[in-house]
């Protein structure tokens, strides 16, 4: 029986995220190039960065406020890799859960 049940919960969030993916390429490539295009193509402007834990890197957070497109950003000086990218924007900073 747990087996089955464990089975069950293994399967259900693969049912459930369907559209998830998770196996998606990340693409990477020199910082200055990627930030450029951002900022000139995109007319996205940085919003928020923070540092990585463990290594020297910087995750950053680009918006264009007009379209409500974002990118958000791993950062070395030399390379640079697209995490992510996407539309309808929502700044929640300040507003309580």
């Amino acid at each position: 029986m747990r087996s089955l049940l464990l089975a069950f919960l293994v399967c259900l969030p693969s049912l459930a995220n369907a559209q998830f993916r998770y196996d998606y390429p990340i693409v990477c490539d020199d910082t200055q190039k990627i930030i450029t295009v951002l900022e000139k193509e995109f007319e996205e402007k940085l919003s928020w960065r923070g540092s990585h834990v463990n290594d020297n890197s910087v995750y950053s957070l680009w918006i264009n406020e007009k379209t409500q497109n974002w990118t958000l950003l791993k950062m070395t000086p030399v390379t640079t890799c697209i995490l992510g990218t996407g539309s309808n924007s929502v700044s929640t900073f300040g507003i309580p859960i």
